[in-house]
């Protein structure tokens, strides 16, 4: 029997001239926020932010001092009626980030895509706002402690973002 071939893909982007004082204003190392994309905007490139409608922001700091930072954008996909994820991710050692930092692409990891149901395409139609849709893979609050978080799919994509930067922060 063979194994699935994962699709997963990284794409990296110069992020040396990010300033971790911006990022800690969003979002303090141990924390998660929920935002709407444009937060974002100045941050990192428009073609980046502009798919997303929403976007999960966690921040995780290191024994050493190091900061990890994940942005995962909620990206409605209208034709597949269907959210992914599509996480971005930087670090931070010390005051400096590092040289590039990372785009997941098709992701792997469980519930990286959801299909909610009609009546979710419904309200989301009706509304006309795609920021803070109310989605099964966010917690049900706007911020909080990441050590409060229990929601699998932020977790593996946290995860898999860290492994993408850890050789660059040489941990």
């Amino acid at each position: 029997m063979s194994k699935r071939k994962s699709r997963q893909r990284y794409d990296w982007l110069n992020v040396q001239n990010e300033n971790r004082t911006k990022w800690e204003e969003i979002c303090p190392a141990g924390e998660y926020r929920i935002l709407p994309s444009n937060v974002l905007l100045g941050i990192l490139p428009n073609a980046l932010i502009n798919q997303y409608s929403s976007v999960f922001i966690m921040a995780s700091g290191t024994a050493s001092g190091n900061v990890y930072y994940m942005a995962n954008g909620n990206r409605v996909d209208f034709p597949d009626s269907a959210v992914d994820q599509m996480p971005f991710g930087l670090a931070f050692v010390g005051d400096n980030p590092i040289a590039s930092g990372c785009i997941i692409q098709y992701g792997d990891w469980g519930n990286r895509t959801i299909h909610p149901p009609d009546e979710f395409w419904q309200q989301v139609n009706a509304s006309g706002i795609l920021t803070f849709c109310p989605l099964s893979e966010l917690p049900g609050e706007s911020g909080g402690k990441i050590t409060n978080l229990k929601i699998e799919s932020q977790e593996h994509a946290f995860r898999n973002i860290v492994n993408a930067l850890k050789e660059q922060v040489g941990e």
